[in-house]
């Protein structure tokens, strides 16, 4: 049974990474404003590592069949053999915003690849098959005034993938900009903090499957240094997804549901240039839970401990110099 597939952690991050980038912009000394608008001419890269530890077990619920019991007992067996599973995903993201266009809007592009991955399973480590094709680019289009965003085009990417982003992503985004819109309009000083809740529905890949996620994520300004914001960082995350498990074709029973969910907490830095809007860098160390009612009067649980480390760049080229208007004798 697939517990988190690689394609989910993918568009989890990438939705996630647009609620995250609460970005400073430049102010007086004594207090800094969020601003996260994108400006025309930002070309910055982003390199993300994912590390993540699951430690998984089973059991039958207490209303189980003697039947149910072995066969929860018999699987609990092999994942204790099978030991504690590791993962690690290398992904990177890019955004480039172009020249305002007729309309006052700012033209947009974002891409967001997997650059390498690999699942551990007793004590043996598998790359992960087939990462380009989590291989996604994105044309968009955001207004300065209102904070509108309009999605234009999605490339790449499985069909999944693709119709989340339009669907679910889009709404996502809206969301979080509008937020943030709000948020850049509060000044923080030193020792004060701001909080980002992450409220969004999560895309099922099965007709009467639903789920949602609620999280919170504190920002509290430590310092700023020498043009850079530095912040701590804390988030609350709690995710309840229900979704029908196939049926096999020859039989005409109503379908079993799948009920899952995660609870879980986290704490890290990050910190920000101020000059440029770049996130320079970022660490969060998360520990999650995860309970899921199965089949078969099944129970699994799994202890997640993940790590996301990330480290930005700016690929824009500096604005060459005026020459010099050489006055005539």
């Amino acid at each position: 049974m697939t517990i988190v597939s690689p394609l989910r952690l993918h568009l989890l991050a990438a939705l996630l990474g647009l609620n995250f980038a609460a970005q400073a912009a430049p102010s007086a000394p004594a207090a800094i404003s969020f601003d996260t608008a994108p400006r025309a001419g930002q070309h910055q890269r982003q390199q993300i590592d994912l590390q993540a530890v699951m430690k998984m077990r089973i059991e039958a619920v207490p209303d189980a069949t003697d039947e149910q019991r072995a066969k929860a007992a018999q699987a609990a067996e092999g994942m204790a053999l099978m030991g504690p599973m590791k993962m690690s995903m290398r992904m990177e993201q890019t955004m480039k915003v172009d020249a305002q266009d007729a309309e006052g809007w700012l033209p947009l592009s974002l891409s967001v690849g997997a650059t390498g991955g690999s699942v551990e399973i007793g004590g043996k480590p598998t790359p992960l098959p087939n990462l380009g094709k989590t291989d996604m680019r994105v044309a968009a289009r955001f207004n300065p005034k209102d904070f509108g965003f309009e999605l234009q085009k999605v490339e790449g990417g499985s069909p999944e993938l693709s119709e989340a982003m339009n669907n679910q992503g889009k709404a996502a985004i809206s969301e979080s900009l509008q937020l943030l819109k709000a948020l850049s309009q509060r000044p923080l000083k030193v020792g004060e903090s701001v909080e980002v809740p992450l409220n969004m529905a999560l895309p099922m890949p099965l007709p009467g499957g639903a789920g949602g996620m609620q999280g919170l994520v504190r920002y509290t300004l430590a310092r700023v240094d020498k043009g850079v914001a530095h912040f701590d960082l804390s988030m609350d995350l709690n995710m309840n997804v229900d979704t029908p498990i196939p049926k096999p074709a020859a039989t005409d029973a109503s379908p079993q549901m799948l009920h899952m969910q995660i609870t879980g907490g986290g704490k890290g830095t990050s910190s920000l240039r101020l000059a440029d809007r770049l996130p320079l860098a970022s660490q969060l160390a998360m520990d999650m839970k995860m309970t899921m009612n199965g089949p078969d009067n099944g129970r699994m649980f799994m202890d997640m401990d993940m790590v996301v480390q990330s480290k930005g760049e700016s690929l824009a080229k500096p604005v060459a110099a005026k020459p010099a208007v050489k006055k005539a004798p």
